[in-house]
């Protein structure tokens, strides 16, 4: 591994590396950064959030927003011409952050697949994701924790994402490993009153339930040998698109 290169930088860079192979960044937006992209991208007027998401036929009970980054960038040239129509508009602030990300960590983000979370109990339980990219994952808002099980030895670890905190997921961790992300009620269960409170408000007033986790799909740089992605992974990625769209497979 070449030290000098940039994605390989930021890899070294990282607040923590996990044994499972996942790569935290705290802070990656600072604090007035993470509370200025809540406000934008949460709001229903500025992101065209779908509230049942189906998904394999069933329907979620978080929202959600799949951004297409290719057919967003052909939309926006057509528009060029008029007024600035995308100017307040979500979608920029999204794009801002994927540039962020792209400059950062010298990659290439295809999609975005952004969820919101506003009921307490919601969870999503073991598995695995087969979508043959690699992926990292930006949390806004409350915080949820997120465990990550070793498929041999059953072994857990564990993180708490902060509002603003990226942490970065190889595709290779889900061969050998299983995540889940707990409820927001199982995480109050376990963490401590300081850590909960993302506002310094212990009253709780002013804090929010709403947690917006955006999964940012790329693709490393070519240099970075062992980030290549396989046929075979591409494959799996692809049928799986198709399984979630049609239900079928």
């Amino acid at each position: 591994m070449k030290q000098s290169q940039p994605f390989h930088k930021k890899l070294n860079a990282a607040t923590a590396k996990k044994e499972c192979g996942l790569y935290l960044y705290d802070g990656f937006l600072s604090p007035d950064e993470a509370r200025d992209a809540l406000e934008i991208l949460g709001d229903d007027t500025k992101i065209p959030w779908d509230r049942k998401p189906v998904l394999y036929g069933e329907t979620l009970t978080q929202h959600a927003y799949q951004h297409d980054r290719y057919r967003y960038s052909k939309k926006t040239k057509k528009k060029k011409r008029k007024s600035d129509i995308h100017k307040k508009d979500g979608l920029v602030k999204l794009e801002a952050i994927c540039s962020k990300i792209e400059q950062d960590f010298d990659v290439k983000i295809s999609f975005v697949f952004c969820n919101r979370f506003q009921d307490p109990n919601h969870r999503v339980d073991w598995h695995k994701d087969t979508y043959g990219e690699h992926i990292c994952v930006l949390t806004l808002g409350s915080k949820r924790r997120i465990e990550f099980r070793n498929n041999k030895t059953m072994q857990i670890e564990q993180l708490t994402p902060a509002a603003g905190d990226l942490y970065v997921m190889p595709l290779h961790l889900n061969k050998t490993h299983q995540h889940r992300v707990c409820s927001e009620i199982e995480t109050a269960a376990t963490a401590t009153r300081s850590s909960l409170d993302d506002n310094n408000d212990p009253s709780g007033k002013n804090n929010t339930n709403s947690r917006l986790s955006f999964v940012f799909f790329f693709e490393a740089p070519l240099y970075a040998k062992g980030f290549k992605i396989s046929r075979k992974d591409r494959l799996v990625g692809f049928l799986e698109e198709i399984r979630e769209k049609t239900g079928l497979l």
